[in-house]
């Protein structure tokens, strides 16, 4: 892509929810924005951000579960934490491993697959898998590895990552969704 994306979106995922999202690059990578609902009740927010060379970079995530911050460390671990309402309050999350070409999926989250499937598009071929490393931010507020992720590129569009719904990106690497709308983030 030779002109850096600046775009607002939104759709429907094949559960009925609806998926507003802003996708900015920059020098520094790309910041990939989403709120997802179901009905008027919001199930989550979020804030990922992807090195210049698609690589995972830096997470905030709010849900009903609580807030998430997370980020890789040069040393191929995984810290931030996760701040809730039990008695703890605060999970810190610190040594987890996360090794340079693991992924990080958010349970819920089509921009988060997005991001993915933007990662790889330019390293796998269609109808080529390949087995990854990857840390998962579940929808009831685990956390866990899975070293064995299986990461489908089905079509030049359509992926299949683990065991999730599918993701299709345009050519761009942005979400496409059922009723895809797009609008510019910046006027000419």
């Amino acid at each position: 892509m030779t002109v850096q994306a600046r775009v607002a979106g939104w759709g429907t995922e094949a559960d009925g929810s609806t998926v507003t999202w802003t996708v900015s690059e920059g020098r520094k990578g790309r910041r990939w924005r989403e709120v997802v609902a179901h009905d008027t009740d919001v199930a989550h927010t979020l804030l990922l951000e992807t090195d210049p060379a698609g690589r995972f970079s830096h997470l905030e995530l709010a849900r009903a579960d609580g807030l998430w911050t997370l980020h890789p460390e040069g040393d191929g671990t995984l810290h931030g934490n996760h701040v809730d309402r039990s008695e703890a309050g605060v999970r810190h999350i610190t040594g987890w491993r996360f090794d340079v070409d693991d992924v990080l999926i958010v349970e819920g989250s089509p921009l988060g697959l997005a991001a993915v499937a933007h990662d790889l598009r330019g390293s796998l071929a269609v109808e080529a898998s390949v087995i990854v490393g990857a840390v998962v931010v579940e929808t009831d507020g685990a956390l866990r590895r899975d070293d064995a992720l299986r990461i489908q590129r089905v079509s030049d569009s359509r992926w299949q990552i683990g065991g999730w719904a599918p993701i299709e990106i345009d050519a761009d690497g942005l979400p496409v969704l059922s009723g895809n709308q797009r609008r510019p983030l910046e006027l000419d």
